[in-house]
């Protein structure tokens, strides 16, 4: 089976939360991504569930600029069904957003590659992420909300919305993985912005075993 998106959710708030959606996630060789996007210079993510299961930082995701935050989590094997996802932060929140994005014929054991990201105040925010054929890097964008954000042409929107309070907008897309993949959007006023991509790797190919019989003896080939 081929890696492919399964199913997108998002969701917005401020305040104290817990900031609960419902997401579903069906197929073989599942994967659940949350992008979450924030806006606050004192409290952090604590905690991040999908039907009750934790979910863990992806390594090297999590990036800043001033009180603009992006930061994404991961969970192998989610549940099937349609099920809670519930974002917890240590206190208080000026702005909140999050992005979910479920993946069938995804890699069981080690399913994101190496987290690439970039900070700036432009009207073009950008990061390279190393990947290779037959992955897809999926990014995530904060930005200052003013302007009009636009996704580059390679890459297919996922989400791109202002937040409950509209001080922050989160964007996120996918697009082919090749040796470099440069994730970019653009902005059409100078904003500040911090932005991580990472890439999914899929599922390793199937085992395969064939036999036939010469005379009394059978031979197999196989590959794992």
């Amino acid at each position: 089976m081929a890696l492919a998106i399964d199913a997108t959710s998002n969701a917005t708030g401020s305040g104290a939360g817990p900031f609960t959606w419902l997401h579903t996630c069906a197929g073989s060789d599942r994967l659940l991504k949350v992008d979450i996007f924030y806006y606050d210079g004192v409290d952090t993510v604590s905690a991040v569930t999908y039907n009750g299961d934790a979910m863990t930082v992806i390594s090297g995701s999590t990036v800043s600029n001033g009180q603009y935050t992006v930061t994404s989590y991961g969970l192998i094997a989610p549940d099937t069904g349609s099920n809670t996802i519930s974002v917890t932060f240590t206190g208080n929140v000026f702005d909140f957003g999050a992005g979910a994005i479920s993946w069938t014929g995804a890699d069981q054991a080690t399913p994101f590659g190496t987290a690439a990201t970039a900070t700036g105040t432009s009207t073009a925010p950008s990061v390279n992420a190393s990947s290779a054929s037959g992955e897809i890097v999926s990014d995530a964008l904060v930005i200052v909300h003013g302007g009009t954000l636009t996704v580059d042409g390679s890459q297919s929107q996922q989400w791109n919305a202002p937040t409950a309070n509209a001080f922050i907008k989160y964007a996120g897309s996918t697009e082919a993985g090749a040796g470099t993949t440069t994730m970019s959007w653009s902005n059409s006023t100078s904003q500040a912005w911090a932005i991580a991509a990472v890439p999914v790797k899929p599922a390793a190919a199937g085992s395969f075993q064939s036999a036939w019989a010469i005379g009394a003896n059978t031979v197999i080939l196989g590959a794992a």
